[in-house]
């Protein structure tokens, strides 16, 4: 897991679930998802601007480490409520 930082701005894959599939035989599909609809992409084209798009945001991300300490830290500071 890779925390993607308010600070890091927009980006291409706003509300956007995204998935890659490499399939037997080297192929490389997508899966994009959003609030309204689904969409397996299969043309290379449309599928490498995904995964251009998904590797510039991974860049902006932090790291696996830097992102657990940034996800304990606000653990730590989340206040716990007591069950009754």
């Amino acid at each position: 897991m890779q925390v993607l930082p308010l600070s890091a701005g927009m980006h291409g894959l706003d509300s956007t679930a995204l998935m890659f599939l490499r399939l037997q035989g080297g192929l490389t599909v997508a899966y994009t998802e959003n609030a309204h609809r689904g969409e397996l992409i299969e043309a290379d084209a449309p599928v490498e601007r995904l995964q251009r798009a998904y590797d510039a945001m991974r860049d902006l991300a932090l790291s696996p480490a830097e992102s657990l300490k940034f996800v304990l830290a606000i653990l730590e500071e989340a206040p716990c409520e007591a069950s009754t």
